[in-house]
C-alpha cells in the first residue's frame, strides 16, 4: 500500500517538457519584474545619497561622498501649506490603517451575521452584494463629496468612519470562510455558558485572522499609496503619497532631488516592510479546517 502511494504521488508530480517550459518561462517573467523593482528601489537610495549635481551629471553613478544626513534634512524640507513630514506621517497611519481596520471589522462581523443566522432579507444579502459590486457609479463624484461635506467629514479625522462598510469584495471571502466554517465550534462554546458576542469574539473570529490580516494588508497597501482621494477630501490634512505629490514640484524648482529621492524612499519603507514580513501571507492560499466528524 505504502509502495503504490508513492508510486502514485511520483506520477502526479511528473511534468511533461511542455508545463516545465511554461514554469520556467513565468519565473524567468517574475524576476525580471522582481529585478526591475528592486533596481527602482535602490536607484532611489543611492540618488538620495547623492548631491542634486551628481543626480543629474551622473544620474547611475555611485555617490561619491555617502550624504546620509538627507533623511534627516528631508524631515525638516518635507513641508506642504504648513504640514510637516511627522504630520502627514500621522496622518497616513491614521487614515490608512484606521480606515482599513474598519472596513474589514464590520464587513467580516456582516459576513459572520449574514451566513451563520437567519434572519428576514438574510438570503438576499448575496444578491445584494453582488449588484452593488456591478453597477457602475460613474458621474457620482459630485453628489458623493456634496454628501461628505454636508456631513462634517471633509478634512476631519472622523473621515475613517466613511470606511464602515459590508458590501465590498472582501464580503464574498469572508462569507466563504464562515459558509466552510464548522458551526460546532459556536456550539461548543455557547454549552460552556458563551454569549453569542463572546462566541463570535473569543472563538469564530479568532480563526478568520489568517484570511483577516491577507485582506487588511492588501487593503493597507492600497491606502497607504493613495493620493488621489485625500486631494480631494483631506486638503487640510495631507497624506505623505499627497505630500510627496506636491513636493515634486517644490523640490525641482529647489534643484533638491536629493531630497526628493529620500522622500519617495521613506514613504515606500513601511509597503516593503510590511510585505517583506508578512509575504507568506499575501501569497499563499488560505486554508479552512473543520471538526472531523
Amino acid at each position: 500500500m505504502k509502495n503504490f502511494k508513492r508510486k502514485h504521488v511520483n506520477v502526479l508530480g511528473r511534468k511533461s517538457p511542455a508545463e516545465k517550459a511554461l514554469y520556467l518561462c513565468v519565473s524567468l517573467l517574475f524576476a525580471v519584474v522582481a529585478a526591475s523593482y528592486i533596481y527602482i528601489l535602490v536607484w532611489a537610495l543611492m540618488s538620495s545619497l547623492k548631491t542634486h549635481t551628481e543626480i543629474v551629471m551622473n544620474p547611475f553613478s555611485l555617490p561619491e561622498v555617502w550624504h546620509w544626513e538627507h533623511f534627516a534634512e528631508m524631515t525638516v524640507l518635507f513641508q506642504v501649506n504648513g504640514h510637516g513630514f511627522w504630520e502627514m506621517l500621522f496622518n497616513s497611519v491614521w487614515f490608512s490603517v484606521g480606515g482599513s481596520l474598519l472596513t474589514h471589522f464590520t464587513t467580516i462581523s456582516f459576513a459572520y451575521v449574514s451566513t451563520k443566522y437567519e434572519f428576514p432579507g438574510s438570503k438576499w444579502i448575496y444578491t445584494i452584494v453582488m449588484v452593488m459590486m456591478t453597477l457602475p457609479v460613474y458621474g457620482s463624484s459630485g453628489a458623493q463629496y456634496r454628501l461628505i461635506r454636508s456631513l462634517g467629514l471633509v478634512d476631519s479625522y472622523a473621515h475613517i468612519l466613511l470606511s464602515i462598510s459590508g458590501f465590498t469584495s472582501a464580503y464574498l471571502y469572508y462569507r466563504a470562510f464562515f459558509k466552510g466554517l464548522s458551526w460546532s465550534y459556536a456550539e461548543a462554546a455557547m454549552m460552556d455558558g458563551a454569549n453569542e458576542f463572546q462566541t463570535y469574539f473569543k472563538v469564530m473570529l479568532p480563526q478568520a485572522k489568517p484570511i483577516f490580516t491577507a485582506l487588511f494588508l492588501t487593503t493597507w497597501l492600497v491606502a497607504w499609496n493613495n493620493y488621489e482621494s485625500p486631494m480631494v477630501y483631506l486638503p487640510n490634512l495631507p497624506t505623505l503619497p499627497v505630500g510627496v505629490f506636491q513636493f515634486n514640484k517644490e523640490m525641482i524648482y529647489q534643484a533638491r532631488l536629493d531630497i526628493l529621492f529620500a522622500a519617495c524612499l521613506v514613504v515606500s519603507i513601511p509597503a516593503l516592510i510590511i510585505f517583506v514580513a508578512f509575504n507568506k501571507v499575501l501569497t499563499t492560499n488560505v486554508s479552512v479546517g473543520g471538526i472531523k466528524g
